[in-house]
């Protein structure tokens, strides 16, 4: 495990659950999935989630997260519904995400921010998904700022793939 600050982007935004609502086939609940894009395993204690000019959440807790894997982060009284779908941690204060549009950031435990993304419901390229019920997944983690060009709908028949491949 590295001790080490970590480059930018080493950990990325790479699913997005603002709006689960009407339910697909997915918990109710808003979360983020955070991918390892390095090939080191990185703790995830004292990370935080923040909306752009907005409060920061609760520290993250000790996590290891191993290269190339993911970890779906979302507030305390969601993890049990979101565990069965992958590794599951949760985050006091967990932000409330917009469902037409806003900017979200992963900062380290110095602060520093680590990857943020600043979407919109026209990512979703689909006026029903974009009504609900489907995450908004970035398509290649390696270029984590193309914004748009980069996020579409899920595909998956569940409205989502937390804890998988996108």
């Amino acid at each position: 495990v590295s001790l080490h600050a970590q480059p930018r982007y080493s950990v990325v935004i790479s699913e997005i659950m603002a709006d689960p609502t009407p339910q697909i086939g997915l918990p109710n609940a808003e979360w983020l999935e955070l991918r390892n894009t390095s090939n080191v395993s990185i703790n995830l204690q004292g990370y935080r989630l923040q909306k752009f000019g907005g409060t920061p959440s609760g520290p993250m807790p000790l996590f290891n997260l191993q290269p190339d894997s993911s970890v779906i982060v979302c507030t305390g009284s969601q993890v049990a519904a979101l565990s069965a779908y992958g590794t599951t941690i949760s985050v006091t204060s967990f932000p409330s995400l917009s469902n037409d549009a806003d900017a979200i950031a992963l900062n380290t435990p110095a602060g520093a921010m680590m990857h943020a993304v600043a979407y919109s419901n026209t990512w979703y390229k689909n006026a029903v998904k974009a009504d609900g019920g489907w995450t908004l997944e970035m398509m290649d983690t390696k270029n984590p700022c193309t914004g748009i060009d980069n996020w579409t709908a899920s595909t998956d028949a569940k409205g989502g793939t937390p804890g998988k491949k996108n």
